[in-house]
């Protein structure tokens, strides 16, 4: 890491920003199989001087790094990363992305057709990783 700023070629609200100080100060971005859409965002908190990110690209500046491994960096080249504090659960999000023509309604999926709510695989519903306070209600839980 280094001690000087350095933008990702995408946009990154203030309020994922803060998220990322919030969270410790290290998030990384992979794609990984599954939501309702077929290919699912997955955010991670990471250590900055891990071997897990060694290959991953380095962006933000200090007290706020993101990590964008290498199948994730083209698919996120002029899209837009933003943290909803108020929505439920709490997430990161890409609310905006040009590279994707199709995307679940919680902007955590995208690639195939949106096949409509209440999909088994959905994961708006599913907090972050880290977040083990979240209870979704009721009505929520698969």
């Amino acid at each position: 890491m280094t001690d000087v700023s350095v933008l990702p070629p995408f946009q990154v609200s203030q309020s994922a920003v803060q998220a990322i100080q919030d969270l410790g100060g290290a998030v990384r971005i992979d794609i990984e199989d599954g939501g309702c859409c077929g290919t699912t965002y997955v955010f991670e908190l990471v250590d900055p001087q891990s071997d897990a990110v060694a290959q991953d690209a380095q962006y933000g500046c200090p007290g706020a790094w993101l990590f964008v491994s290498p199948t994730a960096a083209p698919i996120l080249k002029e899209a837009v990363l933003d943290y909803g504090a108020t929505l439920k659960p709490p997430r990161f999000r890409i609310p905006r992305n040009p590279n994707v023509d199709n995307v679940c309604a919680c902007r955590r999926s995208f690639g195939d057709p949106w096949p409509g709510p209440r999909q088994p695989t959905c994961r708006s519903y599913m907090p972050m990783p880290w977040d083990t306070e979240y209870e979704p209600p009721r009505a929520w839980r698969r």
